[in-house]
């Protein structure tokens, strides 16, 4: 096991250590605290800072006299807290399953990812975008390795990139309007010879309707990113959803997040959430991508009701009201 955390083999090593806790009565007093400890460092090295805080607990019933945990438990809970900046915006969890042309993500899926480039705010050299296809593949590996745990095993992508050339200046408070959505579209259509956004669709889906697309515009200057998602609804009037990521490549304050955020962003076109806006998921699903982000992207976990909502799982019970739309 020391080989494992030394090579920061930190999955395997937790498998371990659960395997040693489970035989505990085996171990003298010394020996478990030092399992404890260490499983609440290897969850701190994740940013699981969850289970940090219940392995800390267990190694503190056994040291009563040591005041040390309660100083790391206390930081790992200020750590949790800074993430709770929008944790009071919803109470309950919005049902977009089977909206847009990215109804689920299973079977065939074609993300047609576009580079937006306006050779000012937004430039892409071709390292930066051979950086990003590294990514996006590690994105897409780590969704078949979920859907794995959910016996989804018929999950395909393909992958298209585009380059679209921006005769206008592009900046982060246009992009979120839905204009630029337009003018994006107008871009497309015209510098690859469509007739209609519908019909770029469609060649995306080679004629087959079961076929979903996601759409991702990437401009590579720094914001926040987002994704128009289509809501169920009534009366479905939305169809064309995307993604618009704007993480610069080789930034060092935020690269490390970067292919989560594409995780995340992408997931919302498939039906899935926020669930950190939520009041009640605040201590539910805590690896889940759409709550919290781990120290990678491999370390993240889509959690039963994020699989339901991308048509993975049955719904989950849940602490919190699910606005289950019936088909």
């Amino acid at each position: 096991m020391k080989a494992d955390l030394s090579q920061k083999r930190y999955d395997d090593s937790l498998i371990k250590l659960d395997a040693l806790i489970k035989v505990s009565q085996m171990f003298n007093q010394q020996t478990l605290i030092w399992l404890y400890e260490t499983q609440a460092q290897i969850h701190t090295n994740k940013y699981h800072f969850h289970f940090a805080i219940d392995s800390l607990k267990k190694a503190e019933a056994i040291d009563k006299q040591d005041n040390k945990y309660q100083q790391r438990i206390m930081h790992l809970s200020n750590l949790i807290e800074k993430n709770q900046t929008e944790r009071k915006l919803r109470k309950s969890y919005r049902d977009a399953r089977n909206t847009g042309i990215a109804k689920s993500l299973k079977n065939k899926v074609t993300i047609a990812y576009f580079y937006l480039d306006d050779n000012r705010w937004s430039k892409w050299s071709n390292k930066a975008r051979l950086k990003n296809s590294n990514n996006l593949n590690q994105v897409l590996s780590w969704y078949k390795k979920q859907a794995k745990n959910y016996n989804i095993s018929d999950l395909t992508f393909k992958t298209r990139y585009f380059f679209l050339r921006s005769p206008k200046g592009i900046g982060k408070e246009w992009i979120r309007n839905r204009t630029f959505f337009e003018y994006a579209s107008k871009l497309l259509v015209n510098q690859l010879g469509y007739r209609s956004l519908n019909s770029f669709v469609e060649s995306m889906r080679h004629h087959n309707p079961e076929n979903d697309v996601a759409i991702v515009f990437h401009s590579n200057a720094k914001a926040r990113s987002f994704a128009a998602s289509c809501l169920k609804t009534v009366i479905d009037n939305c169809k064309f959803e995307y993604v618009m990521l704007t993480e610069k490549m080789n930034d060092p304050a935020s690269g490390w997040a970067t292919t989560q955020t594409q995780s995340h962003e992408i997931l919302h076109l498939f039906g899935a959430a926020d669930l950190y806006n939520i009041e009640g998921a605040k201590n539910y699903a805590v690896t889940d991508i759409m709550n919290y982000y781990s120290k990678e992207l491999k370390y993240a976990s889509i959690s039963p009701l994020t699989a339901w909502s991308i048509g993975w799982n049955e719904l989950p019970k849940t602490p919190f009201i699910v606005n289950e739309k019936k088909e």
